[in-house]
């Protein structure tokens, strides 16, 4: 991301795989992409994305016919942010900046100037959220709508076409989580305009307070998750399955070996602080506060940042040469 315009390329900064269809003056027609915690793929579709360019086709004939003109705006390449400016020049060697460094730096920038509140942790919301489920085939088209959720409230149903959202076209659901990602936490109204029958009306979503939330796991996949706080101070690869069979674990139980203490860089305390706990590498950690229903371990890692406190404690349940320790972690801030 070195160089790049942050305000002109706008998507989700955390995904796999991005496509951006725009116009030279900056004008973004559509976005694709997207993931989720099942997989790096799941919401992606070849035939999805050849139809994508044919159509964009025609958004962008009807862009140029209508005489709009996007006026410079100000650039923002990452290198300019004050917060990352002054990481890069700590570091000698220089380095290559990753699409998520993007988000973390957009994050750390808005803390240090005092203007992120933790329901900036949202990003992107999928239209799961509201209760739809769209065709990763044809992502225009509504797959299922969950019951009691605002989609089906507001009369959305299997089998729809969605044309707009919020007056923009959408042709991807990386369209929609567009729309939504400009929602406030808050609540408001989402205006969809929707296919029927062979005929078009227009749906008012309704959205409550607290409506982008997400859980841990759904969070997980997200790799700016790691510069979230507060952190444990150490992480770990999952238990292989001929190791949990040795050591009398069950196989589909949660189980890391303890692999890493963070004793370096800016976050050196918490690994310090989980060493002199008692944590030691090659530790299996089996449970946290009782908790020991994590999928991975960057389940774990978020869940931990989500759920505990600064200034409090949590009992990690460690097997450590064949017997179980308890020991007592102060969670840093």
């Amino acid at each position: 991301m070195k160089g790049v315009d942050l305000n002109t390329f706008v998507f989700d900064w955390d995904l796999t795989f991005a496509v951006l269809l725009m116009n030279a003056d900056g004008t973004i027609y559509h976005r694709y992409g997207g993931r989720s915690v099942e997989s790096a793929d799941a919401r992606l579709s070849m035939a999805a994305l050849v139809r994508l360019l044919v159509d964009t086709i025609e958004d962008d004939k009807a862009y140029r016919a209508s005489g709009q003109v996007r006026g410079p705006g100000t650039r923002l390449p990452i290198e300019e942010l004050p917060v990352f400016a002054k990481r890069l020049k700590a570091d000698e060697k220089g380095r290559c900046v990753h699409c998520h460094m993007a988000t973390e730096a957009v994050r750390e920038q808005a803390q240090s100037d005092r203007k992120w509140t933790s329901d900036d942790r949202w990003l992107w919301p999928l239209p799961d959220k509201i209760g739809l489920r769209l065709d990763p085939a044809d992502p225009t088209r509504v797959l299922d709508v969950a019951i009691e959720t605002p989609a089906s409230q507001a009369g959305l149903a299997a089998g729809d076409r969605l044309v707009r959202v919020n007056g923009a076209r959408l042709r991807t659901e990386p369209d929609a989580q567009w729309a939504l990602h400009n929602l406030p936490s808050s609540g408001g109204k989402l205006e969809v305009e929707l296919e029927r029958g062979g005929a078009t009306r227009t749906v008012t979503v309704q959205l409550a307070a607290g409506w982008k939330e997400v859980t841990p796991l759904e969070y997980s996949w997200r790799p700016s998750m790691w510069m979230l706080r507060p952190d444990p101070g150490f992480g770990g690869r999952d238990l292989a399955l001929e190791d949990k069979q040795r050591l009398g674990i069950d196989q589909k139980a949660f189980a890391i070996r303890v692999n890493y203490l963070i004793d370096w860089g800016e976050r050196a305390e918490t690994g310090r602080s989980a060493r002199k706990a008692g944590v030691r590498k090659g530790d299996v950690l089996l449970s946290v506060d009782g908790v020991s229903d994590f999928r991975s371990p960057q389940h774990f890692q978020a869940w931990f940042r989500f759920t505990r406190a600064p200034g409090t404690t949590v009992a990690l349940e460690l097997l450590r040469d064949g017997k179980r320790v308890v020991v007592s972690l102060p969670v840093l801030p």
